[in-house]
């Protein structure tokens, strides 16, 4: 703007007008950098809506869940006996419209209800207190789409051709030198594949975070450091083999120095983009290729890769191929995943039902704690969940007035067979590890009277066993004196059904079957019979 015009409105948007068009700013590619962010705040903020109104949904179907008393729930008398499961998953949607010195979580039922709300209700669509601070990590992200964009409709309107081939040539040689437009184009073509692979890969991750409400600051700048790490070793991997179908040639009868300069290898062009799609993909790839430089790095340990393979989901009852992918979008990938998950958590974010997720939980635990073989021979013995095997080993009440009800010692020996069985996998540990238990024996060593057949006595107190000689010995330690039997069993599901997120599951199941109530225990015979009338 000229000194001799007079400032206003009018003359200062033109001059900002005439200063952006001499910029070529691309008006639709940007719109879209800008558009990607705010869309991921509106859906944040939408999905927390969605989540809190079924918290107080559930809140208010099993208020035990909130307003249990300290002794029910076995908890100091000075802290309150609400559920730090569905604590958790309240605070978690809650924690970014906080008031200063605000805890709504400490509320009762009706009051935490009524606090949620009022929260939804005050809740923008665009415009929360964390919503500027995920907009301005989101900088850097807007700033390599634009430009990302704005070469990749460049390269599709060449038809990925390299344009700019009349140029000087590198060095002297015009047979092994490209002209350097041809060369920049190359590889602007081949970080630009490389971006829409990157950028692929970011949105997913954004989408998989939305799910879990886990999309933060550190998500969105990680993305972008993703895909401007892919891009620039993507193009380092090209300049270093520019085209490796010739990479064998060239290693075992020479390079004749020649170099296409107007195109480029169709491995790049499918290899690019697939190394920016998979996250450090492209890291990985380079320390593949130089491994035999750098020998010197230590390997992994692989020889029991056999036997430490991760258990599917879907070996679990109501988990199906395409539900199986639905719960690897919370972040859940196989059953020890599952086994530790918040059901609670499971149930506000995905479309499951709170007592399918309980089960598939209670299963995953089961699962988790024995390994597979065990765990599905136990289904055949009608023992589902964790609890199932609890119940089938000891079965008592846990009000202590309540008449306690041992069950049978048979059903522990039962189990106890399954649960000390030697599977191929500890056979497979054995060999390869060439593991030799030993067999300890507390009886004294005296050799046997001449005549007598051997006995126990003569054994040795200590023996390196086989793997199958050492569980038999241990599940006859165990079950051979009838009066311990039962304790030994006891004892260790005692232990092993004793992890945090066993008994976070246990509160969970005892505190709503209280709001069921004990008339859900079993089916009534009949019909009430009404009492005869007294007659005075």
């Amino acid at each position: 703007m000229g000194e001799s015009q007079p400032f206003n409105i009018a003359n200062f948007l033109h001059w900002l007008h005439s200063e952006l068009h001499d910029l070529d700013i691309q008006w639709p590619v940007l719109l879209l950098a800008v558009f990607i962010p705010l869309l991921l705040i509106y859906a944040r903020n939408d999905i927390r809506v969605r989540r809190l109104r079924i918290i107080s949904d559930f809140i208010a179907s099993y208020p035990t869940t909130r307003d249990q008393d300290p002794a029910r729930a076995g908890v100091p008398s000075d802290r309150p006996g609400s559920n730090p499961a569905l604590e958790f998953v309240t605070s978690k949607y809650l924690s970014d419209l906080r008031e200063p010195d605000d805890q709504p979580i400490r509320l009762g039922s009706e009051g935490l209800i009524k606090e949620i709300e009022r929260r939804m209700r005050s809740s923008r669509i665009i415009g929360n207190a964390g919503d500027l601070r995920l907009f301005l990590s989101a900088l850097g992200f807007m700033v390599i789409c634009y430009f990302g964009f704005g070469s990749l409709l460049k390269a599709l309107e060449t038809g990925l051709q390299v344009a700019g081939v009349d140029g000087a040539p590198i060095c002297g040689a015009t047979t092994t030198c490209c002209p350097p437009n041809a060369f920049l184009g190359q590889i602007r073509i081949i970080g630009t594949l490389a971006f829409a692979g990157a950028f692929i890969a970011a949105i997913r991750q954004f989408i998989r975070s939305l799910a879990v409400f886990d999309l933060s600051a550190y998500t969105i700048i990680w993305q972008t450091a993703e895909i401007f790490a892919s891009v620039a070793i993507v193009i380092f991997l090209y300049v270093a083999f520019t085209d490796p179908t010739r990479l064998l040639g060239t290693l075992g009868m020479g390079d004749d120095g020649t170099r296409d300069c107007t195109h480029i290898s169709w491995v790049w062009l499918a290899l690019a983009p697939l190394l920016g799609l998979a996250p450090q993909s492209a890291t990985k790839f380079l320390l593949i290729k130089m491994q035999s430089i750098i020998s010197w790095i230590k390997m992994d340990d692989d020889r029991f890769y056999p036997v430490t393979r991760v258990t599917p989901l879907d070996v679990l009852d109501g988990i199906d191929y395409a539900t199986r992918f639905r719960l690897e979008e919370c972040g859940i990938y196989d059953v020890q995943n599952l086994a530790t998950y918040n059901p609670i958590q499971l149930h506000i974010e995905s479309p499951y039902g709170i007592y399918q997720t309980i089960d598939w939980v209670g299963q995953a635990q089961l699962c988790n704690m024995l390994g597979l073989p065990k765990y599905l021979m136990l289904k055949q013995l009608n023992v589902r969940t964790v609890f199932d095997l609890e119940r089938a080993i000891d079965y008592g009440g846990r009000d202590v007035t309540a008449t306690e009800r041992a069950g049978p010692d048979e059903f522990d020996k039962i189990y106890a067979g399954v649960l000390f069985a030697v599977t191929a996998d500890a056979r497979k540990i054995g060999e390869l590890g060439g593991l030799n238990a030993f067999i300890i024996r507390n009886e004294p060593t005296s050799s046997p009277v001449q005549g007598d057949s051997p006995s126990a006595s003569a054994l040795p107190p200590i023996q390196a066993a086989t793997i199958d000689e050492y569980f038999i010995w241990a599940c006859r330690t165990i079950t051979e004196n009838p009066a311990t039997t039962k304790a030994c069993v006891e004892h260790l599901i005692g232990w092993i059904a004793d992890d945090l997120h066993v008994r976070r599951l246990r509160r969970i199941w005892q505190e709503m079957s209280d709001d069921l109530g004990n008339r859900s225990k079993r089916l009534d015979n009949g019909p009430a019979v009404p009492a005869p009338p007294i007659v005075s």
